[in-house]
């Protein structure tokens, strides 16, 4: 690919003509993958926490108080956001295309980013499409989830951070995200602290963090340190085998991007926007701490939603720095070109896995595991399981799975919608006692029994 310079004229007028049509182009892509996605994800349940968030934030839409009438362990933002999308339409459809456009969200800033970094449309394009695709953000395709929301956050943050005009922006926009998710402070903090104009995004991030702090002060009191931050330190730690099997099997997920986006490296000097790249760079390491937390109990491989998309971009950089290097030049070059090859091929495998075998996808779990991340119940099953659980005399509570109880429009025990944290935190215990007084009903019906 030696005429690669010749093909695509990344002067600043070309790129700035480029960009309506690479937009709609885009635009017309990511419409089709979406609407795909929602067909082959339907109402299949494969997350535990999508179900415990939109069953808390259907109870704050009907007027339950917050962290005082049922514990919840994350900060209010989710669950707000949550109830704003259910007033719209109070149903599992419409938690899908609000998450799903969040997804969306995150594809166009990584079309921006790869567009800035190469000035290459084919580039930028299959970078925002991949990005909807990658092998985690497939996994939790458009749930109700913390990193669904705070990934355009995060990602608008390394783009903000990369110029002195947008910097103040980069460091709001990074807090807000831990406003979903304190862990979330993590790969905010990487951008904002190791980013190019350090100044004014620390002024952005601090402003933004007292305003909050105060409000939610204000708003939730002492409960929301007790909810958020006490019960959590009382969850406990994780076995090191499993948060070893888990770490593995984000290893084994990330491997083709982190290949990819090592090959950048080598040609950083031909990059068009050295600042987004390192803000990009700073914020996938930031990111990929978020794995340190599983060593908490209860946390799962969410934290991969947020480390797929800046090293999506990377590896686009990678791939497009070895493919315009002529074939002639080396063993070397040919070798690289070889890599890039196995490596995409790596990445292809684990998500059609995931695609045609979502029960079973063996190329998508991690070597020599037992068992993977696969989906739960498939639409078909949820359906039937909300139809028997609906079935149930009017006025009693279900015992099972927050989702199926989501699904049905059934009170789950105690009206408590996290039953995890309530029973891991004894702090919690208030809220454990109403739920262990309400009757389990429909587990012992034929449906399945779900951990």
């Amino acid at each position: 690919m030696a005429s690669g310079h010749a093909q695509h004229d990344r002067s600043p007028d070309a790129v700035r003509a480029g960009g309506p049509l690479l937009l709609v182009c885009w635009l017309g892509l990511t419409a089709l993958v979406l609407v795909a996605l929602g067909l082959w994800q339907g109402q299949s349940y494969w997350e535990y926490s999508d179900g415990v968030y939109s069953l808390s934030a259907r109870y704050v839409l009907d007027g339950r108080s917050l962290y005082s009438d049922f514990a919840a362990a994350q900060p209010p933002s989710l669950f707000y956001v949550g109830a704003a999308v259910l007033a719209l339409d109070d149903s599992a459809t419409a938690i899908r295309v609000a998450m799903a456009a969040c997804k969306a969200a995150v594809s166009l800033l990584v079309l921006v980013a790869v567009w800035r970094l190469t000035g290459r449309r084919d580039a930028a394009l299959l970078a925002a499409i991949a990005s909807l695709l990658t092998p985690w953000a497939l996994r939790e395709h458009a749930q109700l989830l913390p990193e669904t929301l705070a990934a355009p956050l995060i990602m608008g943050a390394a783009l903000a951070a990369s110029r002195r005009t947008t910097a103040v922006l980069a460091g709001v926009l990074g807090c807000v995200a831990a406003t979903f998710k304190l862990a979330l402070v993590l790969p905010a903090l990487a951008i904002v602290l190791l980013g190019a104009h350090v100044r004014k995004a620390l002024t952005g991030f601090v402003a933004a963090g007292a305003a909050l702090a105060v409000a939610f002060l204000v708003l939730f009191g002492q409960a929301l340190w007790t909810n958020v931050v006490h019960a959590q330190t009382q969850a406990g730690f994780a076995s090191l085998q499993y948060v070893a099997g888990l770490w593995a099997q984000a290893g084994w997920n990330v491997l083709a991007l982190l290949v990819l986006a090592a090959l950048a490296w080598p040609a950083r000097e031909r990059l068009r926007d050295r600042d987004l790249a390192r803000s990009l760079l700073v914020a996938s390491l930031g990111s990929l701490l978020l794995l340190a937390t599983l060593l908490k109990q209860g946390s799962y491989l969410t934290a991969m939603i947020v480390v797929e998309p800046p090293l999506v971009c990377l590896a686009a950089c990678g791939v497009v720095s070895v493919c315009t290097t002529p074939r002639s030049a080396s063993t070397s070059a040919r070798s690289r070109l070889a890599v890039v090859a196995l490596a995409s091929a790596l990445g292809v495998a684990q998500v059609v896995s995931l695609l045609v075998w979502p029960d079973d996808p063996a190329i998508f779990t991690r070597p020599f595991a037992a068992a993977g991340p696969a989906r739960t119940l498939s639409d078909a099953e949820v359906d039937a399981a909300a139809h028997a659980i609906a079935a149930c005399r009017p006025g009693r509570t279900y015992a099972g799975p927050p989702y199926l109880a989501f699904v049905a429009r059934r009170d789950i025990a105690g009206r408590q919608p996290d039953p995890f944290i309530i029973h891991a935190a004894p702090v919690l215990s208030a809220f454990r006692t109403r739920a262990d007084a309400d009757p389990a009903i429909c587990t012992d019906r034929g449906l399945p029994q779900i951990p």
